[in-house]
């Protein structure tokens, strides 16, 4: 083996062995709250804890009422297979309706409809959920809750993670 080949090979196991720690850090950090809303993620963190000064009665509450919010919108949504088979079947129904030689005015207001009352569902388990967290937190809570919200909403805005008249955000126009 020449050194060159040697040294090839430690390249890549010294790049290996690095990207292996860092994406252990990552997954450390990042997996607690994997696949919860941020609200559920921040209130339950270290940080939302001590910030709202929560207690253990407080944050029990919380994770029922996040766990339940989690059932409902898991139930309303179905396996990985149904959401698949949704999709697909509503691109059927719009591209028959598109392929259509007289647009019908009922089939795509059928069509939107069966959409939004979906979101509707989704929006009444969101709120459900702001109510019962509201409850759980006390005056001085709520008011500190409401001003951390309206913090993390500005830090969202200047990362430009917020759409504005439709405009998509930074991420979306650097990968078109």
């Amino acid at each position: 083996m020449t050194i060159s080949n040697k040294l090839s090979k430690f390249v890549l196991v010294c790049g290996l062995a690095a990207a292996s720690v860092g994406a252990t850090s990552v997954m450390a950090k990042g997996d607690m709250h994997r696949g919860m809303n941020p609200q559920a993620g921040f209130l339950l963190s270290e940080r939302g804890i001590n910030k709202l000064q929560l207690t253990e009665a407080q944050q029990a509450q919380l994770k029922a009422i996040f766990a339940e919010q989690t059932t409902q919108m898991k139930a309303l949504r179905g396996d990985k297979g149904s959401m698949k088979d949704n999709r697909i079947a509503y691109k059927e129904k719009m591209d028959a309706l598109l392929a259509t030689h007289a647009f019908d005015e009922n089939a795509a207001r059928e069509l939107i409809k069966a959409r939004q009352e979906k979101g509707e569902q989704f929006a009444l388990i969101k709120m459900k959920s702001e109510h019962a967290i509201w409850q759980v937190l006390n005056a001085e809570q709520r008011e500190s809750y409401q001003e951390i919200k309206k913090q993390l909403r500005k830090k969202g805005h200047k990362k430009g993670l917020h759409r504005v008249d439709g405009e998509r955000n930074k991420a979306e126009r650097t990968h078109s």
